[in-house]
């Protein structure tokens, strides 16, 4: 129940990912969880292994980033507790999204002239909250400004879309399904 506590209090900002123990089963788990939610947010049709492999190879390629920053920056060491906590944030971000997404498909699916709804408005300050919890975990493992860390997290969250992206066809995933 204390890791519950801690997730939820980096969640809510007063948490901090160094107070996490540095625990590859933990991190794991983490990740696991990471990548099960964002499967299950996938759209019924589109839930199948290659998709599978595509979302998991999404978290491996985040994680990845996010130790190169911190090699970058020398911390290393302090990979596995930060990865911890950006993957459990994203899980809990996730799933918080999760209820509104045929909502934001539905509005997608009418095209420019759809009205956005609260479910839309909802969806964008759940994200603006992951970005900023995202930021300050970055800020604190890499010493650096929240600025910085804000587009270090948003620049690392495109560059692994988009290299998500090239790399779709080899899991029998078309570009325009995921």
């Amino acid at each position: 129940m204390n890791l519950l506590r801690q997730f939820l209090d980096i969640c809510l900002l007063r948490g901090r990912a160094q107070d996490l123990p540095a625990s590859t089963n933990l991190m794991l788990g983490t990740a696991l969880a990471s990548v099960v939610i964002d499967f299950f947010s996938l759209p019924d049709e589109a839930r199948n292994p290659g998709h599978l492999l595509f979302v998991a190879s999404q978290v491996a390629l985040f994680g990845l980033a996010v130790w190169l920053l911190l090699r970058q920056r020398s911390f290393p060491e302090r990979w596995t507790q930060t990865i911890t906590a950006l993957y459990a944030v994203n899980a809990a971000f996730s799933l918080a999204l999760m209820p509104f997404l045929p909502a934001l498909a539905e509005m997608l699916k009418q095209g420019p002239e759809a009205a956005p709804g609260w479910p839309a408005y909802l969806a964008l300050a759940l994200t603006a909250w992951f970005l900023a919890v995202m930021a300050r975990v970055l800020h604190e493992a890499l010493e650096i400004g929240m600025l910085v860390s804000f587009l270090f997290g948003l620049a690392v969250i495109f560059a692994v879309r988009i290299l998500g992206l090239v790399l779709m066809p080899l899991f029998g995933v078309q570009v325009g399904a995921a």
